[in-house]
């Protein structure tokens, strides 16, 4: 080759002096991929998946490879996209992967989202595209890869509060209902405890395995506990709180508390006789966990068990203090 004997020659006139490394120049001009303009001078693109079915427990990664058939002496980095399956983007998240320069194979990272949602096997298929750098040297071809996720079913029960949103004090200024404190507590059904809590945190969550708590009845009990934690909010608004209680990936209900409390009343820092919501009963039976309204004896959960007989008492004013 021309082009070898040419920086040959410059690399023994110029070896004395030390000014390139001859080697490297060598070891580029013998990959023969310096200056690719042309479309068939394009580096063919493959990849390949490390599995094709994981489960979504723990949040699992999984390895793309992906391969060039020549090398370039640049690097190209590759990214993942969504293009089918039944799968959502908030399933999965994809870092993005490079391939050195004078390198062939290069390795995108896939996470996978675990969530606390009854779900059928998921498909997932990702489309391989470069990522950054102009078309004239971008690799030829979009390879596919395609994953099936399985649902996480656990054993386990979860007691869940959000209410975050976004509000605008006085000045216009924005800020987060996170900053008013909401609260999570179990109480047994005559109300010894807190047995878990749940005081720091937006969304507030406890999750009981089993054998946390004997079979029996228990009360769950979200609470507001005080409004001066939050910059006052420009107009008084009802904290749009949302009870999430369920097996993860085996059932899960949602119930919506926004009518429950509002920034005017406060918590029960303030004052607000209605802070604690003392309304839904967890019965443990095993692995078999229900959840029933107390007021109405209807079940917001599947379970087997009905209403507790235990009720309110009057002079309750929960575990926090």
């Amino acid at each position: 080759m021309k082009i070898n004997n040419y920086i040959l020659k410059g690399c023994l006139v110029l070896s004395a002096l030390a000014l390139f490394n001859c080697g490297d120049e060598l070891q580029k001009a013998d990959q023969d991929v310096e200056g690719l303009t042309g479309e068939g001078q394009k580096p063919n693109v493959t990849a390949s998946i490390a599995t094709t079915s994981v489960n979504e427990a723990g949040s699992p990664q999984v390895a793309i490879n992906v391969y060039l058939d020549k090398p370039v002496d640049f690097d190209i980095p590759f990214e993942a996209f969504r293009i089918g399956g039944t799968a959502s983007d908030a399933d999965f998240s994809a870092a993005v992967g490079t391939i050195p320069a004078y390198q062939t194979e290069g390795t995108i990272m896939l996470t996978i989202s675990d969530d606390i949602y009854p779900e059928d096997t998921e498909t997932l298929e990702l489309e391989i595209t470069p990522s950054g750098i102009p078309y004239i040297y971008e690799a030829k071809g979009r390879p596919t890869v395609s994953l099936d996720i399985t649902n996480n079913a656990t054993d386990n029960f979860t007691f869940q509060l959000s209410w975050d949103t976004e509000y605008v004090d006085s000045d216009g200024d924005a800020h987060s209902a996170c900053d008013f404190d909401l609260d999570l507590e179990i109480y047994t059904a005559a109300f010894g405890g807190p047995l878990a809590t749940s005081y720091n945190d937006c969304p507030e969550s406890i999750t009981l395995s089993p054998g946390d708590l004997a079979d029996g009845n228990y009360w769950l009990i979200p609470s507001f506990w005080t409004v001066a934690s939050g910059v006052p909010p420009a107009t008084d608004f009802q904290i749009p709180a949302m009870m999430t209680v369920g097996k993860p990936g085996v059932w899960i209900e949602t119930v919506d508390l926004t009518e429950q409390w509002d920034t005017a009343t406060g918590g029960n820092q303030e004052g607000n006789p209605d802070a604690y919501l003392v309304k839904y009963v967890l019965n443990i039976s095993g692995t078999t966990y229900t959840v029933t309204d107390a007021d109405t004896g209807s079940v917001v959960g599947t379970g087997r068990m009905s209403a507790p007989s235990v009720k309110t008492p009057s002079n309750f004013v929960g575990g926090r203090q």
